[in-house]
């Protein structure tokens, strides 16, 4: 008799399957190479210098040294350039000296040398007035008054002893002209009463030289 047909094997019954399901493999999130990352901040580390032991000794660890920032004395531009030097060695009489100088917008009253018939004639064309009535103790003589009104720069024009008047005139940066005139009335114990009349043709500094010479001659 025919021999009987091999049953057919399936390989895929041949095999043995775990029935466990493998892991999955882990998916990673998408990365942005163009978005900023972070990035770590470590803190910078002293300057350190290793001095060896002058004995060479192997077993001698070399201590560390800490080279600390050298501190400057700050730098003064103006003392270094000698922009000073002319403010500290000006003794202080000078200086008191100048401030009895009087300015008017940065400009010094400067003389104006006329005579008397000329400063009767620009007297009555100066259209501003400024006059200052002064009790006062240290100028109680027409000198005196002369004296003071020449220091703060103006031309001592005449002083007329009769009446104890006397009139001066100065000039501010070529076009303000001040004409003064003052009359000194002695009231007794180094006392007097000066009347002071300002004429210019500028009324501002007219007025702040009234207040300038109350003040000095105070």
């Amino acid at each position: 008799p025919a021999p009987a047909p091999a049953p057919e094997v399936d390989l895929l019954d041949m095999m043995t399957f775990d029935s466990t399901p493998a892991p999955s493999a882990a998916v990673s999130a998408a990365v942005d190479i163009f978005a900023p990352q972070p990035v770590s901040e470590t803190a910078p580390l002293p300057e350190v210098t290793t001095i060896p032991d002058d004995d060479n000794d192997a077993d001698d660890v070399p201590t560390p040294v800490v080279t600390q920032p050298v501190v400057t004395e700050p730098v003064d531009p103006f003392a270094d350039a000698n922009l000073l030097g002319s403010l500290a060695d000006t003794p202080l009489a000078a200086l008191e000296l100048n401030s009895q100088k009087f300015e008017f917008n940065g400009n010094q009253l400067s003389p104006l040398v006329i005579t008397t018939a000329e400063f009767g004639q620009k007297w009555g064309s100066c259209p501003a007035t400024s006059p200052a009535h002064i009790p006062s103790s240290k100028t109680e003589t027409l000198e005196k008054f002369m004296e003071v009104i020449g220091k703060i720069g103006a031309h001592k024009v005449e002083a007329i002893a009769a009446t104890n008047e006397g009139i001066c005139a100065g000039q501010i940066g070529g076009s303000m002209i001040a004409l003064i005139h003052g009359k000194v009335s002695p009231t007794g114990s180094g006392f007097a009463k000066l009347d002071v009349t300002i004429k210019s043709n500028d009324a501002t500094m007219g007025g702040v030289l009234a207040m300038f010479i109350q003040n000095i001659l105070k």
